[in-house]
């Protein structure tokens, strides 16, 4: 058993918008990544995503709105829904989502 140093992962990653897989729970991958500019606009049909800022800030956007989001805030998007992450300077994020989920979208 492996005990997870979210800040020894976050200085691992070198380059944006590269998730790497930090563990699995079952089914589910807890993802870290590095973001910094603005995401492609994508949706996933049939699978949740949560966003937690490690460090940093960002926003996402979806049709209905934008969320900003500070260290220790989180935010769920429902499948389905289009969405986008953007950050103005590098920002570190946990992704929970299904291990089969295309980071990319459909």
């Amino acid at each position: 058993m492996e005990k997870l140093e979210f800040n020894e992962l976050m200085r691992n990653i070198k380059s944006a918008w590269q998730p790497m897989d930090a563990a699995y729970v079952n089914d589910t991958a807890l993802r870290v990544a590095m973001i910094q500019g603005v995401y492609d606009w994508h949706t996933h049909r049939d699978e949740d995503e949560f966003f937690y800022v490690l460090k940093g800030k960002i926003a996402i956007d979806t049709q209905e709105g934008s969320v900003e989001l500070g260290e220790r805030e989180g935010f769920l998007v429902k499948q389905g829904t289009r969405h986008r992450s953007r950050a103005e300077k590098p920002a570190w994020i946990l992704l929970i989502e299904p291990i089969r989920t295309k980071t990319k979208g459909e």
